[in-house]
């Protein structure tokens, strides 16, 4: 078979394998982001229901809180300002006289805007505190009115209390519907009793069922209830109450689209508040439900764990789907437990399908490129190949049956292959004219860098010997000072001896000046030994040997060594010196000698850069040298930084390139530099970087390792 199909057919395979990998790929990207979109859209509903309800609640206690503080206001105006109700005179005691009752004739008022108030005990036998209870109370009517209207779903609004009377909304009449003490047993008013609520707070109470007491007619099925303390002071005289039917809530509920799976509004008591199942949405609560009676194990756990962690991410049982999220105002939990493979099949489904589709069509293209591309290019390339081999080997070689697009490209190579037999006849002489031309080159460079080298070496020499004849002079000249103080006070030495010679008698504190003057002859002489031995140590070079000595030590000897140097030549330079040198740094490994004259090399700079700015101004500069050394741990940092004229920022550049200088013909070479970045770069292993304004400042930063 032709090796070009051969080889197109596998490309042709493995791309379309490659394509439906990369399909399969897509849609399984693509349906990973439909499900986090379905699981985002779905938390983003179960929360938007959250708040509703939460809303719901939040409004529900916010009047419960109102009719509190109504409730405990009127009982300071009924005791300041001698307030009353104007219904209290239709309290109605019973026959019995055991109970009471508040009975308003039609002409004055109707059941729609009064509650009624039905209570136990004899209204002559009550207290003053007791009658103010029963005036907060009736006082409070068009409160509970309002609460009652502006509150859908709720069923009673009502005042119990700790004295067996309640004042309750909507209006029923009190026979045959008497109080019920048991009423002080039901969860709303027991809540909000001082043993189970110390701190007077709101409060919520579990599901119950309405109507204990009353006919059948006037039962409200199942409830919950809100319940806030009212106190006289410190003692406890009752709740104020709004009763939430659970049918509102359900209602409510209902109006979601949950897609797949369950959504629950629950309490902490765990009992079902509302319910909507997608399987069955007409399912209706009619009895007290817990979800533990609803819901798997498993599940119960995983929503206690979301409860307890407030967490705010889907969770996973191992069968269904669990979100819970918590409302703010009431202690209330909105749940939604769903099949993951049911919220998710069609998802699954579209990425199938579309999987499908786009392989078919893949595949048929690449077919269709096959047999265009084996037609149109693989046969000619192949027909192209053994034309183009023949033609190597000399062979005559007509090819047919090409396409005409293809022609020129035979016709091209036949006429290069025919001039190329005509040029390989010249070549071989002009290879060989050309060898011995390169030859002849090579051996002129090899001489040329032989000369090129020896000139480098002799200008390091002379830089060396320019460096110690720069220090040379500086030192005769600081010499000439010490060895003047040596014969000085020599001098003055000889005068006190003679005077002693003839007053030995009359002056005897002649001596101690002796002494004296001939003790600063020893420090001055020995300061002078001092400085001819680190000229020679300088003059000697280094030993090419790492050694071991104090860093700071050889800095500040060198920087002296520069700045005398200097002075040497320029008498009348001087400069303030500030020196902040780090005691940590301690012993370093180094080359003392080289490292030497690059301190040296940088203070020459310096100094003759601040001696240029001086030459400049007119009195008002004063040269600074600043040198800093800082301990690094594994290495040792110097910062040498003048205030002198500083530099352009193109000269920067090339301030450690050899033979670069930016002093005058014949006051530098412009290896000092060069050098001092070889010695710190690669004898050290160290950085050297330079940083400049000009104008203003130069500051040389130095970072070289203890150890090396």
């Amino acid at each position: 078979m032709n090796p070009f199909r051969q080889g197109y057919k596998r490309i042709a395979f493995f791309t379309g394998v490659a394509l439906i990998l990369i399909t399969i790929g897509v849609q399984y990207s693509q349906y990973k982001q439909s499900q986090e979109l379905i699981l985002s859209d779905l938390k983003h509903h179960v929360t938007e229901y959250a708040s509703n309800f939460n809303l719901r609640a939040r409004t529900i206690r916010s009047y419960v809180n109102g009719l509190k503080i109504a409730a405990e206001n009127n009982l300071v105006s009924i005791k300041v300002f001698q307030m009353s109700s104007p219904l209290f005179r239709f309290l109605k005691q019973h026959e019995n006289g055991k109970s009471y009752s508040l009975e308003v004739p039609p002409n004055i008022s109707n059941e729609k805007i009064t509650g009624n108030l039905i209570g136990l005990g004899s209204l002559n036998s009550f207290s003053q505190s007791q009658k103010n209870e029963l005036n907060m109370s009736l006082l409070l009517d068009t409160n509970l009115e309002v609460a009652l209207i502006n509150n859908k779903g709720i069923a009673w609004a009502y005042y119990t209390s700790k004295n067996h009377f309640q004042n309750l909304h909507p209006w029923i009449p009190a026979q045959p519907n008497p109080y019920n003490p048991e009423i002080e047993e039901k969860p709303f008013f027991t809540a909000a009793s001082p043993q189970a609520n110390p701190r007077r707070l709101n409060v919520w109470t579990p599901v119950y069922e309405d109507g204990a007491g009353y006919n059948t007619i006037y039962k409200k099925g199942l409830i919950i209830s809100n319940s806030s303390p009212v106190y006289d002071q410190n003692e406890f005289l009752g709740c104020v109450s709004l009763d939430l039917r659970l049918t509102e809530l359900d209602r409510v509920i209902k109006r979601f689209d949950p897609l797949q799976g369950s959504l629950l509004l629950v309490n902490n008591s765990h009992q079902i508040l509302a319910l909507h199942e997608h399987n069955n949405p007409s399912l209706s609560l009619d009895r007290v439900l817990y979800i533990e009676n609803e819901l798997p194990a498993n599940a119960i756990k995983v929503i206690n764990q979301s409860i307890q962690n407030q967490a705010d991410e889907f969770s996973d049982d191992g069968k269904a789907l669990i979100f819970v999220r918590a409302l703010q105002d009431a202690p209330w939990y909105m749940v939604y437990v769903g099949s993951k493979k049911a919220l998710l099949r069609q998802a699954f489904i579209d990425m199938i399908e579309d999987i499908f589709i786009l392989t078919a069509i893949l595949l048929f293209i690449v077919g269709m490129g096959y047999l265009l591309v084996i037609r149109d290019f693989i046969s000619p390339a192949q027909k192209l190949i053994d034309h183009i081999s023949k033609e190597n080997k000399g062979e005559r070689s007509s090819p047919e049956g090409l396409p005409i697009r293809w022609k020129p490209w035979f016709e091209i190579v036949t006429r290069i292959f025919k001039e190329n037999r005509s040029l390989l006849k010249n070549l071989e002489n002009r290879v060989t004219q050309r060898t011995q031309q390169l030859e002849q080159k090579n051996k002129q460079l090899e001489q040329t860098l032989v000369d090129l080298k020896k000139a480098q070496n002799q200008i390091i020499v002379q830089e060396k010997l320019a460096s110690l004849g720069a220090l040379t002079a500086g030192i005769a000249h600081e010499i000439k000072n010490p060895l003047n103080f040596i014969i000085n006070f020599s001098d003055l030495s000889l005068e006190y001896l003679e005077d002693l010679k003839s007053n030995l008698s009359k002056e005897s504190d002649l001596v101690p000046l002796i002494e004296q003057n001939i003790q600063k002859a020893r420090e001055h002489a020995e300061k002078a030994d001092s400085i001819v031995k680190s000229m020679l140590a300088h003059a000697r070079g280094s030993t090419g040997k790492i050694t071991t000595f104090d860093l700071n030590s050889l800095l500040e000897e060198t920087i002296e060594l520069g700045y005398l140097g200097f002075q040497g030549k320029e008498t009348h330079f001087t400069l303030k010196l500030k020196k902040t040198l780090d005691p940590k740094i301690g012993n370093v490994q180094g080359f003392q000698q080289d490292l030497a004259r690059v301190f040296l090399n940088i203070v020459n700079n310096a100094c003759f850069a601040m001696s240029q700015k001086q030459k400049q101004t007119d009195g008002f500069y004063t040269p600074e040298l600043t040198v800093i050394t800082k301990d690094n741990k594994n290495s040792a940092q110097i910062i040498i930084k003048d205030n002198g004229l500083g530099m352009k920022p193109a000269l920067l550049k090339k301030i450690f390139t050899p033979f670069f200088t930016t002093k005058e013909t014949g006051q530098g070479t412009g290896l000092g530099l060069s050098l001092s970045y070889d010695i710190i770069t690669q004898q050290h292993h160290g950085q050297i970087k330079v940083e400049s304004k000009e104008g203003e400042f130069t500051r040389f930063t130095i970072q070289i390792p203890k150890k090396q």
